[in-house]
């Protein structure tokens, strides 16, 4: 080191006030990294947490596009039996066979809730919960065939179906229906979910008439 830079270099660590303005600095330099650093985490996690969410809303969105078009394939309103032709289908889905459920951070810890009215997805990540709802467009029950004939049958003794059809006003059966759908059914989204349309058979004075609904469950 040359005798000039040496001089230099014992004024500057004898002048406290310079050493206390180089420390000063450095701390600032170091600070504003460790802030830059955590608001790159932080946005990484946003975007991390955004994905998810969307993953989640494409979920549930999927999930109701296939119990709404379960409905609109035999939701006549009043229409004559005689027009009615087969059996009602019962389709199946499966949250796992969807490439977007199987990219999701969430794996099968989905919870999957389905009321008369809505599907309500349910899930935790980076330890934050994440919920997607959407509406069904048509009549949903969240229960099998056999728990909707015992319903009816208990209610308005006769089960509804074309051998035993209902004699109680429309209104109050839909009303009964509503009423009886709007729990919510906690399903296993690593399991298969039956989606089955059926008819509920009513008899007035004209003859009988039917109406569908949608049935989810496992």
């Amino acid at each position: 080191m040359r005798p000039g830079e040496l001089r230099m270099v014992k004024d500057f660590l004898g002048d406290d006030s310079a050493w206390a303005d180089f420390l000063i600095s450095k701390a600032a330099l170091i600070l504003a990294s460790v802030i830059l650093f955590a608001a790159l985490f932080q946005l990484a996690a946003g975007f991390k947490g955004l994905e998810a969410q969307e993953q989640l809303d494409f979920l549930a969105r999927d999930f109701k596009t296939v119990v709404d078009q379960a409905g609109a394939e035999s939701f006549q309103e009043g229409y004559k039996v005689g027009n009615q032709v087969g059996n009602q289908e019962e389709l199946s889905f499966r949250f796992d066979e969807n490439e977007v459920f199987l990219a999701s951070p969430f794996g099968e810890n989905i919870e999957v809730c389905v009321s008369g009215e809505y599907v309500h997805l349910k899930a935790k990540y980076d330890e934050k919960s994440f919920s997607a709802v959407r509406p069904f467009a048509f009549r949903v029950l969240p229960f099998n065939e056999s728990v909707l004939r015992e319903k009816l049958n208990t209610k308005f003794g006769a089960k509804g179906s074309e051998g035993s059809p209902l004699t109680a006003d429309l209104l109050e059966i839909k009303a009964f229906l509503q009423v009886s759908g709007t729990e919510e059914a906690v399903l296993n989204a690593g399991e298969s979910i039956s989606i089955k349309k059926e008819l509920i058979y009513v008899k007035d004075s004209e003859g009988v008439s039917a109406f569908g609904c949608v049935l989810v469950y496992q």
